[in-house]
């Protein structure tokens, strides 16, 4: 009975209008970068591989807008409202934490697979679900300026199109949990204008680096979601995905555990309507 009023909860607050804006965000955008690819694909008349999201992460201003979707979807942390008083009640603060948590991280995973499928709809016309780059992606590789996003040509040679798609997927979904953490712990200890502040500044950070004249991609999570930031080979400029991983579950660790920390004595001064 409890799980069932756990994902009846998950459900009524992942549904409004801040998920119908983020998926209308991300239809949008993709369908909007990805509209020369299929013109592209329609000209030589072949399909190839459904892993396209990889791509177009490669691309800054897609990532901006995809991250402050996300944003917007994570904006009401720490969740609470009236009707959350009487469940802090019954259940004890503690326990509520940790279902907070639980729906970031849950709410995190669907967004990735949401965003992956959604990617691959836009391609339908265009794609194929073979396990094989075929000849489109690698001529344009080597058409630089014809998408308004790269295609890595690194990546294809290292992954094939799922090891490809499965790696960005995991990497999104610890992401947005980051960010959805990051809202969360950030909320408890400080006012939201601050948090909001504070995770735009990371959003940001990837275009900052191109002011500055030291390199601070091991250290700004929302670099790592763009493929052309992962270590191939010997390229020690970047991460590998070890690091990337692994630092990202370190955050989150830190960052569940200043939460709960906080839980215990939390004031509660404003109410989401």
């Amino acid at each position: 009975m409890n799980i069932k009023n756990t994902v009846r909860s998950y459900i009524q607050r992942a549904c409004s209008i801040r998920s119908l804006t983020l998926i209308l965000i991300w239809v949008y955008m993709l369908d909007t970068l990805l509209q020369e690819y299929c013109v592209q694909a329609a000209a030589y008349g072949v399909r190839d591989a459904f892993a396209i999201l990889p791509f177009v992460q490669a691309d800054g201003y897609f990532l901006k807008v995809m991250l402050i979707g996300v944003l917007c979807f994570f904006s009401n942390a720490p969740f609470m409202n009236r009707n959350e008083m009487y469940v802090i009640l019954r259940t004890g603060r503690r326990r509520w934490g940790r279902r907070n948590i639980g729906y970031i991280f849950v709410c995190s995973i669907v967004l990735a697979v949401l965003l992956a499928v959604i990617s691959t709809l836009m391609i339908l016309p265009a794609a194929n679900f073979s396990n094989h780059w075929g000849n489109l992606y690698k001529t344009l590789a080597l058409q630089s300026g014809t998408l308004v996003f790269p295609i890595v040509d690194e990546a294809m040679i290292r992954y094939t199109p799922v090891q490809l798609m499965g790696c960005i997927i995991l990497i999104d979904s610890l992401a947005f949990s980051f960010m959805g953490m990051f809202l969360y712990t950030l909320s408890l200890y400080s006012n939201r204008i601050l948090t909001y502040l504070l995770t735009i500044i990371l959003i940001f950070l990837p275009t900052i680096e191109a002011f500055i004249p030291w390199s601070i991609v091991y250290y700004s999570p929302f670099s790592w979601i763009n493929p052309q930031k992962w270590r191939y080979g010997t390229m020690l400029e970047y991460p590998n995905l070890t690091y990337i991983m692994t630092a990202y579950i370190f955050l989150l660790f830190l960052l569940v555990l200043a939460a709960q920390k906080k839980m215990d004595s939390v004031e509660w001064n404003e109410t989401e309507e």
